[in-house]
């Protein structure tokens, strides 16, 4: 009976564990990972954005998700096993989710979104 016990919480402790970053990468890398998240994050953002304005955006959303996935060269499907086979493991998941938001953070410094309105540098002095 113990030993009976002993063997079934070994093979729960394996069948649950994280699958790793090995066994992800096979679907997406987590370069593939952070750029198609990226992505779909300024999607949602746009979506949010002007679905006040034109309602009719919401009806839209599966058409520019569906270009997201096409400029990848990815299906919905294989987005949403990567996805949830990254879930598992919370580490790969937060480093996933650091790098997708120091992406964000450049573009928006790129695009000088960050500063202000009236906040400009004063011109130099020629």
């Amino acid at each position: 009976m113990l030993l009976s016990g002993l063997i079934i919480s070994v093979c729960s402790c394996t069948f649950f564990r994280a699958p790793g970053k090995d066994d992800c990468d096979k679907i997406l890398t987590r370069e593939q990972m952070v750029e198609v998240m990226t992505d779909i994050y300024l999607l949602e953002s746009y979506l949010s954005e002007y679905r006040h304005i034109d309602s009719r955006i919401t009806d839209s959303a599966g058409l520019y998700y569906s270009g997201v996935f096409k400029h990848h060269n990815i299906d919905p499907a294989e987005f949403e096993e990567a996805l949830n086979c990254y879930l598992l493991d919370r580490r790969e998941m937060d480093l996933i989710h650091e790098l997708m938001l120091n992406r964000l953070s450049i573009m928006q410094s790129e695009t000088g979104q960050d500063q202000v309105p009236g906040d400009e540098p004063p011109p130099t002095g020629r």
